[in-house]
């Protein structure tokens, strides 16, 4: 039951994390327009796997770090911080703001023909937030007794983050490239869909802030 709680949270988070427009979302989405889905494939599996060594690092600078009961506690009043920035920024900003990036980086972003999992590679490992994200996450996750330390709960975790990041990559590949009325909606209303969880997420942090 523990692993397969791992897994999923894993799955959640890399869902949460990548839901997004972001470089290595719309990078997908245009590889798949102009040269067809096998090359999306080839290229995400090449982001998949920087993907996976990002997490492992995160989990063991976490580890490394050794929390103790008042860094816990600074952590998860950082992370109410932080979640309530979040929920702000998705609910009453991000919608302009990634409307905007994300044109620019279809028209900027040139992808190249050859070698699209060595590409996926680079573009994933040029991409470091995930590292710092995942520290926090790992540290977090051990405050509420859910241990990602050590193997195998190391590997199931990073293995639950690699899966709901290809899920959510072949989804931004399918929405884009078949839109409808409905995938249109879905995706333009996604930063109110995070902003919601986010302020859950705040929300739960300060129950067991003051409980």
């Amino acid at each position: 039951m523990q692993y397969i709680e791992l897994l999923l949270i894993g799955i959640f988070t890399a869902l949460l994390g990548t839901s997004l427009p972001g470089l290595l979302n719309m990078t997908v989405v245009k590889i798949g327009k102009n040269e067809g889905y096998k090359s999306a494939y080839t290229f995400i599996s090449g982001v998949s796997v920087v993907i996976a060594i990002q997490v492992y690092l995160a989990i063991f600078f976490a580890e490394f770090i050794n929390f103790n009961e008042k860094v816990t506690l600074l952590f998860r009043e950082i992370g109410l911080f932080v979640f309530i920035v979040l929920t702000i920024y998705f609910l009453f900003f991000a919608e302009k703001i990634d409307r905007k990036k994300q044109e620019k980086k279809l028209e900027n972003n040139e992808v190249k023909k050859k070698n699209k999992f060595i590409y996926g590679l680079f573009l994933a490992a040029i991409n470091i937030f995930p590292i710092p994200f995942y520290v926090f996450l790992s540290a977090t996750l051990v405050s509420y007794n859910v241990i990602v330390f050590g193997n195998p709960n190391s590997s199931i975790f990073t293995l639950g983050v690699v899966i709901g990041s290809l899920i959510m990559f072949y989804l931004y590949l399918r929405f884009f490239n078949n839109k409808s009325k409905d995938n249109s909606f879905i995706l333009k209303n996604i930063n109110y869909v995070i902003g919601g969880v986010t302020s859950v997420v705040s929300l739960l942090t300060i129950y067991q802030l003051v409980k």
